[in-house]
């Protein structure tokens, strides 16, 4: 009975896992508000959820913030980048898909399958920001090239982040509480021992290779 209570006990730990999760959610909502950081608060969200993948999480707040600081300039650009290109792709499907004229069709699936590969890339980018030490044009060529060798397991990443949120909006809606958090930390597990240890990226991340 007495190890009920005992810190190392594996339902305490989940529970702390738990509210780890809770606390990155809320941290990753409140300073993704001004929209433009969104970039800089996801990248922040995966270091956070990385060394968690890996059990070296320390203290939530402090990892989280110190990885915003780090990132913010560079991520905030990449974000606005990819902002644009959503609105370029968005706007594409909708007028194609309007369209009446012979050929619209096959110009609207183009879009769309080049649609698909833009939100693979956005939902490696800000892993790949938070790990990799690099200017903003290899990340942009190492993240397409990681999105196209490891396709499978991106597409399973992006099914594993819609049923969330689905379940969230559809089903029991307090998991939306948790859900940016959750969906960080099972990618994060993917990456860590799936996708980066296929290029040595299993280690140090960019904040802690400037320090």
């Amino acid at each position: 009975m007495g190890n009920l209570f005992h810190y190392d006990n594996p339902i305490w730990r989940f529970m702390g896992k738990v509210t780890d999760i809770f606390f990155l959610t809320l941290l990753w909502v409140f300073l993704s508000l001004p929209v433009v950081t969104i970039g800089a608060s996801s990248s922040a969200l995966y270091y956070v959820t990385l060394k968690m993948a890996r059990n070296e999480e320390s203290y939530i707040f402090q990892s989280y913030w110190k990885a915003f600081k780090e990132n913010i300039r560079q991520s905030t650009v990449l974000w606005l980048i990819m902002l644009a290109l959503g609105f370029f792709f968005a706007g594409g499907l909708y007028i194609w898909h309007r369209a009446q004229f012979q050929g619209a069709a096959f110009i609207f699936w183009l879009y769309f399958v080049f649609a698909i590969l833009y939100l693979f890339m956005l939902i490696l980018m800000p892993p790949l920001t938070a790990r990799l030490d690099t200017d903003i044009k290899n990340l942009f060529f190492m993240t397409f090239m990681v999105m196209l060798k490891n396709f499978s397991w991106v597409l399973f990443m992006a099914v594993i982040a819609g049923c969330i949120i689905a379940l969230g909006v559809f089903v029991f809606w307090p998991i939306l509480f948790i859900s940016a958090g959750v969906i960080a930390f099972t990618h994060s597990k993917i990456l860590e021992y799936i996708i980066f240890p296929k290029y040595g990226w299993d280690s140090v991340s960019r904040v802690e290779a400037k320090n």
